[in-house]
Formats: C-alpha cells, sequence, structure tokens
C-alpha cells in the first residue's frame, strides 16, 4: 500500500489502466472528456469497461461533458448513473486500486502546483485482500442503486406515476406505439407497453399557459399576436409555422401500461408504483423470453406453437395450443387481413407437433392443400369431400319439401293423412347420426313411402256398391326429384356413411369440405351432426380434440345469416354453444374463425378466451370485438382498422400478455 499525492495519481492510473486483463471499474462524480480520452487510449482490447458517475442535477452533467459518454462507448464500455454519488476509486481486475479525493477531470488529475490539492491510496491483493474484496463489494452496491445508461435507456418516468400506468420522457425518436418497455426494481423488472406518445413544444415546460391546462404557446402575449382577429387566416398560418420553426426544440412524452412485474420468470400483478425519475428501458430480450413461452396465468405453455415475432423485434411470439384446447379461440380479420394464413400456421405447428385431432369446416374447400403445404403430413389428413345433396335433421324441414312439389295438403292440416304422414316423417328425421332413418334410407326412398289417399268403389255383400278411401303410395319423390335432381336425393345413406366414417377416423386432420353443397341448411346440419357426436364421444372418452369453424357466422350466427336460422332448429349452433360452454370440461376445444364477428353468436364469441384478430374495419364488428373479447384494450381494438396485412394482435388466455404480432411467413 502507498499514498498517492497530486503529483502521482494520474501517472499511477493510467500505468494501472496500460496492465489491466479483464475489468477496468471506475467511480468518479464528474469526468472529464480529454481526461477520459487520454486514459482509455490506454485501455487494451477486450477489457470490460464500467464506470459509475453522478447525475443529480444539471450541473454535473455540464462538468461531465458530451465527450465522456462517446469514449466510453468506442471503448463498448457501460455508463452508470448515481445521483448521490461522491466517492472517488478505480478497480483494475479485481485485484488493485487505487482510492482517493480526486476526480477524474483536469483540476483533479493536475500537479500540486496547478490543480486541485487531492490525495489518494493505491494497494493491491498482496497488500490486503480483504479490503480488496470490501471495495469490490462496494462498487457492485453503488452499480445496483444506479440507472445503467445504455442503448436500451428510452428516458425518466414523469409525474404521476401509478400502479397500473405511467408517463415518462422519451429521448428515442424512433421508439413506436405498441413497444414494449421495462423498469428495472430489485424485487423485480416491472414490464409495460406504450400505449400513446405525444409530441410537445418545449415552451410548454418554460411558460405554461394557465395552470392546470395544456398550453400550447409560451405566453399568453404570443398567443393574442397569432391569433388576433385583425390578422388574416392566411398570416395566422404562417406566423403559427415561424413560431413553431422558431422554438423547435420538441420533446416526446410517451405513455405506457404496466403489464405487470417479472419475478422467477413469472409476470406478476404490481400493486404498487414506482418512483417518479425511475428510469424506462426498452424491453430487454432476456426479460421477454422468459416471458413468451408462459400463458396470462404464468404458468409454462403445455403446448406451445410459434406462430410469428413481435412486431418491433425478432423475438419469437407463441400460443399455448393446451389453453386454445381448455378454453377456446377467436380468429378475425377481414379479406386480404392475413387471419387465413395465420390459421393454417398455427393449425399445421400445432398438429404435427402435439397429440392433438383437429376436424375443420371448411365452407369453401380453402384448408386441403394450405395445410400440406404449410408442413403437415399428407398421410396425417383426412380430407372428406361432400357431394351436392340434401339432409335434413328435422321433420319439417322434409315436409318443407313435400309442400315445394305441390303435395302440400299430405302433411298440412288436421286430417288424419296429413297426421300419419308427419308422424311418419316424424319417426324417421331425428337430429342425432344414431337415431335417423337416413343411415340406411336415402331421402328418395323416404319419399316414396308418403302417403295419399285414393277414392275407389267396392261392392258390398248384398250386391251393391260403395266408395272407400284406400291408401297408397303418393308419388312424392317423383316430382322432388324433377326440382331437386333424382341423384342428390339418393346421397343421403353415403353422405351419412361419409361423416360417420370421418367421425371415427384416427387422422390427426379430418377436413369437412362443403364446398359442393349449396344448401345452407343442409352444411349447417351436417355441421350440427358432426359436433354433437364428437361431443358425445369426447364425453364418453376425453381425448384433446379441435373443432375448427371456419366462417363461423355460417354455422352459428348471431341472427339469421341468409338461410341459416339462429334459433334452436340449428343444431350446429346449439352444438357449437354447448362445446363453447361444456367442452373444455372434456378436452372439446373449439376455434372459431370469423370475418364478420357481429354476426357470430356473443354467446360463442364471449367463451374464446384466446383471440387472434387482424385487420377489422367494420364499425359493429369492432364494437361487437370491444364488447365481448375482454382480453384487449380498447387501445389494441383500436388499431385493428389500421393493422397491416400479416399483422395482428393476440391476447387472452393462450399468451402471457396482449402483443402485436408479425406472423410467419410460412413453413417451417
Amino acid at each position: 500500500m502507498k499514498t498517492l499525492r497530486s503529483d502521482e495519481i494520474y501517472q499511477c492510473i493510467e500505468d494501472m489502466i496500460k496492465e489491466a486483463r479483464f475489468s477496468v471499474k471506475i467511480s468518479s462524480a464528474w469526468l472529464k472528456g480529454n481526461l477520459v480520452d487520454r486514459l482509455l487510449s490506454n485501455l487494451p482490447e477486450n477489457v470490460k469497461l464500467e464506470v459509475v458517475l453522478r447525475a443529480s442535477e444539471l450541473q454535473d452533467l455540464l462538468i461531465t461533458d458530451d465527450y465522456v459518454f462517446k469514449k466510453i462507448k468506442e471503448k463498448d464500455g457501460t455508463v452508470y448513473l448515481n445521483n448521490r454519488l461522491h466517492a472517488k476509486f478505480i478497480l483494475i481486475d479485481d485485484e488493485k486500486a487505487a482510492v482517493g479525493s480526486a476526480n477524474f477531470t483536469k483540476a483533479g488529475f493536475s500537479d500540486y502546483s496547478q490543480g486541485n490539492i487531492e490525495a489518494a491510496v493505491y494497494y493491491d491483493i498482496n497488500d490486503d485482500e480483504e479490503e480488496l474484496k470490501k471495495l469490490i463489494d462496494y462498487f457492485e452496491r453503488i452499480k445496483a442503486d444506479s440507472t445503467r445508461f445504455d442503448d436500451n435507456l428510452l428516458g425518466f418516468a414523469i409525474n404521476p406515476v401509478k400502479s397500473r400506468s405511467f408517463e415518462f420522457i422519451l429521448l428515442e425518436p424512433e421508439i413506436k406505439e405498441q413497444s414494449y418497455v421495462e423498469v428495472r426494481q430489485k424485487e423485480g423488472t416491472i414490464l409495460a407497453k406504450i400505449t400513446s406518445i405525444y409530441s410537445y413544444d418545449m415552451g410548454f415546460f418554460a411558460n405554461p399557459f394557465s395552470a392546470g391546462e395544456s398550453p400550447v404557446f409560451g405566453s399568453i402575449d404570443t398567443f393574442k399576436t397569432l391569433f388576433t382577429e385583425r390578422r388574416s387566416k392566411e398570416w395566422k398560418k404562417a406566423a403559427v409555422w415561424s413560431y413553431l420553426n422558431e422554438n423547435g426544440d420538441k420533446v416526446r412524452v410517451a405513455v405506457a401500461e404496466i403489464l405487470g412485474i417479472v419475478k422467477d420468470g413469472k409476470l406478476e400483478t404490481l400493486m404498487e408504483p414506482f418512483d417518479v425519475g425511475e428510469a424506462v428501458y426498452l424491453a430487454s430480450s432476456d426479460t421477454l423470453k422468459t416471458l413468451v413461452k408462459r400463458n396470462f396465468s404464468g404458468r409454462d405453455m403445455v403446448y406451445p406453437v410459434r406462430v410469428g415475432t413481435f412486431e418491433d423485434s425478432n423475438q419469437e411470439v407463441f400460443i399455448d395450443g393446451k389453453e386454445v384446447i381448455t378454453k377456446h379461440m377467436l380468429i378475425l380479420g377481414t379479406t386480404g387481413s392475413g387471419k387465413s394464413h395465420f390459421t393454417k400456421i398455427f393449425l399445421s405447428r400445432f398438429l404435427k407437433n402435439y397429440p392433438v385431432q383437429a376436424f375443420i369446416f371448411d365452407p369453401h374447400g380453402e384448408y386441403y392443400e394450405e395445410l400440406v403445404k404449410s408442413g403437415l403430413p399428407e398421410e396425417n389428413v383426412l380430407h372428406v369431400v361432400f357431394e351436392e345433396t340434401l339432409f335434413p335433421v328435422y321433420s319439417w324441414e322434409v315436409e318443407e319439401l313435400v309442400k315445394e312439389t305441390g303435395y302440400s295438403y299430405l302433411i298440412s292440416g288436421n286430417s288424419g293423412l296429413a297426421r300419419d304422414n308427419k308422424a311418419f316423417l316424424s319417426g324417421l328425421i331425428k337430429p342425432s347420426l344414431k337415431r335417423t332413418a337416413l343411415k340406411s334410407k336415402n331421402l328418395y326412398d323416404i319419399l316414396s313411402e308418403i302417403e295419399d289417399e285414393e277414392e275407389k268403389e267396392i261392392e258390398t255383400s248384398n250386391g251393391k256398391t260403395k266408395k272407400v278411401k284406400e291408401r297408397v303410395y303418393a308419388g312424392v319423390e317423383k316430382e322432388a326429384a324433377e326440382i331437386f335432381g333424382e341423384r342428390i336425393l339418393k346421397t343421403q345413406v353415403k353422405t351419412y356413411n361419409l361423416l360417420t366414417s370421418a367421425i371415427s377416423s384416427s387422422k390427426k386432420v379430418v377436413i369437412f369440405n362443403f364446398s359442393r353443397i349449396t344448401d345452407p341448411v343442409t352444411r349447417v346440419n351436417l355441421a350440427g351432426l358432426a359436433m354433437q357426436e364428437l361431443f358425445v364421444q369426447n364425453k364418453e372418452n376425453s381425448r384433446e380434440r379441435l373443432i375448427v369453424l371456419e366462417e363461423a357466422h355460417n354455422f352459428a350466427p348471431e341472427g339469421s345469416y341468409g338461410d341459416v336460422s339462429a334459433g334452436k332448429d340449428n343444431l350446429a349452433l346449439m352444438m357449437a354453444r354447448k362445446i363453447a360452454s361444456e367442452g373444455r370440461k372434456f378436452n372439446l376445444g373449439l376455434i372459431v374463425i370469423t370475418q364478420r364477428p357481429a354476426q357470430v353468436s356473443k354467446y360463442v364469441l364471449s367463451q374464446a378466451n384466446t383471440q387472434a384478430m387482424f385487420r377489422t374495419m367494420n364499425a359493429s364488428d369492432l364494437a361487437a370485438v370491444e364488447t365481448y373479447v375482454e382480453f384487449a384494450g380498447r387501445d389494441l381494438i383500436g388499431l385493428l382498422p389500421s393493422l397491416q396485412t400479416g399483422m395482428g394482435i393476440l391476447s387472452g388466455l393462450g399468451v402471457p400478455f396482449p402483443v402485436v404480432v408479425r406472423v410467419d411467413s410460412g413453413r417451417e
């Protein structure tokens, strides 16, 4: 150990820096750029540099000039700001140190005859290892109580800071709304999302127009000058533009919504505000990486499915497929928004990587080729293409068909004939795959058994004749074949067999392709029968399955959609509601996909607890989303009309927090 006088301090520190092998740690309230430049020019390559300096008032940063930050950055060093720092020392390789009264300035390191009169002590690990360790620990403590000044530092929190939101001065102009930020605390990292950014003229802060209001101009006199009624509107516009150019210094203020505090890799609710003045950083990849594979409840995702990246970074984004099975999912967006592309990517990766079976109800035949292209092995897909058919599940549907043939008297009214025919149809046509007669009889066969009455004369026992009514087959099937086509009336048994074998399939994916069926009621009936049977099967033998309703408004409408009813006679709607409310108990999930959420059953919408939302512009659709999607805030819903193609908003139980995502471009 030795004492250093003013004349010796600089040379000792320069020699120490030259000999550094691993690390240089500097604590000094003030530093000067030219001195720092001289010292750091001696710093060997690949030596870690850390500097703590004071920033308790503006005067500190007028002494510690901009050149200091530039030179430290050139050496890949890290700066820490502390508002109470007065300690001056340097540590080299955690093996030697110099501690004294001198700041790293010209006055502090000058000769005895020129600058401040300073003193310092030099010692190394051989002198006193225990005391050196105390100094190392002290430096780390000072660091922990300081603000790290790096490229991710965005600004500082201003009044007021709340437990749910805060505002901060934003010093990085390229940062956008929906970016994630963090505030580093001892107990954990507070994660937040920027919801809005405001730009203010500096005059706002220097000369408030009046207390409690939001001024634009620097003074009342300026305001009067610019807006006097005697001036023309053209002059006023030019004058305002000139004023803003003259006072061109701007400041940005960002408003951030707090998502929670990250502790031990889990996102917990923040129950109290942090202090005004805390540094706000761009959320680090480490912070986001610890959360992206956790769901909203903070638990590790069971079936993490990668779907893309954060909109403003390369950090991957995942959805927990398990939450989709147990809590259902909504996918919405207009044509060309990227909704369909997202759906194919999500399904192909989910089904390829995890033990889940999916049944896709595809109105337009879009899924088979796209899923295979997305990487799902073709041998794992059963593509069921229904031929044109009519498939009633209620007897009244057949009655309507009979009426269209001109035989309404056979099933209308209270005649014995009508009652018998109605009873006959009611006994055959059921909303159940197990009970319907269409498993063995085509519609043509059933129509051929509808009876009519024919009046005949018969001879009595006394040789006289009388007129009686005799039951005969009416021949309705021939008239129906003329109207609907005989082929369509003879496809029911084939359709039944196709449907039941598909439901019993062990393939990973079963696609019900309805593109060739023109009758919307038949599409709804077949979908309803399939969902009903899948629900019963899962109730008896629970297994992880997923039902996907593409263009869900065609199957489960809120109000009547075209020829599709929104009443209890819509079996698909009834089963969608049942699966939405009870399917989770039996591992039967539901994915609802639509361009028009306003036209989908609100009950079904409200049960979809994970959402993937793409560009949506219709006012009624946006209102439906805001009302029935509880996890996405108003700021996110407000983004929906302006989202670019391929960008979406994920929210709900399947993700750790609401996120703007850029969907992957294609297969893995």
